[in-house]
């Protein structure tokens, strides 16, 4: 399906980079205003460094996620890269077993972690439930991904192969 020509199909396959584009932008805008207030006005944004601080933590986590999607993480492999493509192509499946799982433990205890939150930011009182979350969204979106690139290796080995056994690395999702 061709996610150029649905608005929403594009905005469900790319939802990890549309919100960190706008939370950097928010970022951007609020981390400008508050250095333009603080040293050109002489008066502060209270809640700026907090809101900055928020939008990094959320950038950070969900834009790691997006990157595993496009796989543009890097990786050591230059052993495994050396050995014949059908062991390169099971130890890679093998990882990506081990990856589903480590996602989804990361995730179950992030969940954990932003359920038990108590504390609140000083100036503006959000819960730290909400900045936890962002651990959740991360961890749950690669696990996600990590599920389909397996069964996509699993389905279609030759895709997976060009993929994620190519020298170049990294690519576009399909």
């Amino acid at each position: 399906m061709n996610t150029k020509k649905n608005p929403v199909l594009f905005i469900i396959m790319n939802w990890e980079e549309i919100f960190c584009a706008l939370a950097m932008a928010a970022m951007l805008v609020v981390c400008c205003l508050y250095v333009l207030a603080r040293y050109v006005l002489t008066f502060s944004i209270v809640w700026g460094q907090e809101f900055c601080t928020i939008c990094l933590i959320y950038v950070t986590f969900v834009g790691s996620a997006a990157a595993y999607k496009r796989n543009q993480h890097y990786g050591m492999d230059f052993i495994v890269s050396h050995l014949p493509e059908k062991i390169n192509f099971i130890i890679k499946m093998i990882i990506n077993f081990v990856l589903i799982i480590l996602f989804a433990v990361l995730t179950v205890l992030s969940f954990q972690y932003t359920m038990a939150a108590q504390k609140t930011m000083p100036v503006s009182l959000i819960p730290y439930k909400y900045i936890d979350f962002a651990a959740v969204l991360g961890f749950g979106s690669m696990t996600i991904y990590s599920a389909i690139f397996f069964v996509s290796g699993i389905r279609t080995p030759e895709g997976y192969k060009k993929r994620f056994l190519t020298s170049e690395g990294g690519g576009e999702t399909e």
